[in-house]
């Protein structure tokens, strides 16, 4: 029996509670794969990266299962995303699966702990082998944001290997509001402050203009504090819910959200106008709709040097990522590339 009829005969419990349990079993570290491919090593701003898959921001909110998710194979990990102060985030229910087409409609809300417990389970993690992200954001009713970030970022920087500000959740009001013309000049000028720092990222969301998708291309190359773009968080858009029979539709005119196969296509987009745009010279990790080896290929291919997921585990289970770097890996050997690394921008196709 696969992963995917093993999770159908739990679709009556609620989605959260189920991401509860697969916590509890990370936990207990009994599952574990160490997997190497040589081809797929990869160095980025300045670390050496077993392989260039990562666990997306949102799996582990509080850092509860560092080890576990390192131990599921992945190249790197990103925890949060965190708060100054602890929240509860959106009223519940706040999340719905849609097996139909493998997608997930959620509005947490920057739900978690706060950002004390939180550094103090990194701190215990720092001699875990592998590369550390954290995932920063405003509370929903913070006043002053960029105190958010700033407090958030020198609280962390130093147990992390890399620090991503995330503007772009739909789930928090005002926050993609960020990335407009004006907001976000603003942003980074007051995280400019910061001297000691880390590799940063901004995360920007797959439903930004294309006007202010160059502008925050342009503050990038300029900028440095920034060292690359995460494309992309979740999307409010529904144009791809509708080419296959949904059980619940009901389900689709949900607010949040939305990740998931049908959010692959939008993120290349994003990805490949983004490589464009910088001319190849921001480092850009690509999110959404990653569940095969194919996915990954193609992010990459686009411009893309890391890569992570998250909702496809909730579809195919921990198998999945040894399976897409598995596949990544002898689609490299197969077009006669040495390292992963030859691929990024070159928009080679994957037949």
């Amino acid at each position: 029996m696969n992963f995917r009829t093993f999770s159908k005969f739990f679709d009556f419990l609620p989605p959260e509670f189920l991401h509860s349990l697969f916590i509890g079993f990370l936990k207990t570290q009994l599952y574990k794969k160490n997997n190497s491919f040589e081809n797929l090593k990869i160095k980025v701003f300045g670390n050496e990266f077993r392989n260039p898959l990562g666990l997306a921001a949102g799996f582990d909110k509080n850092a509860e299962v560092i080890k576990g998710a390192v131990n599921l194979g992945f190249g790197f990990v990103e925890l949060g995303t965190v708060t100054p102060m602890p929240q509860y985030g959106n009223q519940k229910p706040r999340v719905f699966k849609i097996p139909e087409i493998e997608a997930v409609i959620q509005r947490l809300g920057f739900n978690n702990r706060g950002v004390e417990e939180f550094l103090e389970k990194l701190k215990k993690a720092q001699k875990i082998k592998s590369i550390l992200g954290v995932n920063i954001g405003k509370n929903k009713n913070s006043k002053d944001l960029i105190s958010d970030y700033l407090f958030l970022y020198q609280k962390l920087e130093a147990y992390s290997d890399y620090i991503t500000i995330n503007i772009s959740s739909p789930n928090t009001p005002g926050l993609r509001d960020i990335q407009e013309k004006g907001n976000i000049e603003k942003l980074l000028n007051g995280l400019s402050k910061i001297k000691k720092k880390k590799p940063t990222f901004l995360k920007l969301s797959p439903d930004l203009s294309r006007k202010n998708l160059e502008n925050i291309c342009r503050l990038v190359i300029k900028s440095e504090f920034v060292n690359g773009l995460i494309l992309t968080n979740t999307t409010i858009q529904r144009d791809n819910l509708f080419k296959k029979p949904v059980k619940n539709s009901w389900k689709l005119g949900e607010e949040g959200g939305l990740s998931g196969v049908p959010l692959r296509e939008k993120t290349n987009k994003i990805i490949r106008s983004a490589y464009e745009l910088t001319n190849g010279k921001t480092i850009i990790i690509g999110v959404g709709g990653i569940s095969t080896g194919r996915d990954a290929f193609e992010k990459i291919s686009m411009g893309a040097s890391l890569l992570q997921l998250y909702t496809s585990l909730i579809y195919q289970g921990p198998n999945v990522v040894v399976k897409i770097l598995s596949d990544l890996s002898c689609s490299l050997k197969r077009k006669g590339l040495k390292n992963v690394s030859d691929l990024i921008g070159k928009n080679i196709k994957y037949d």
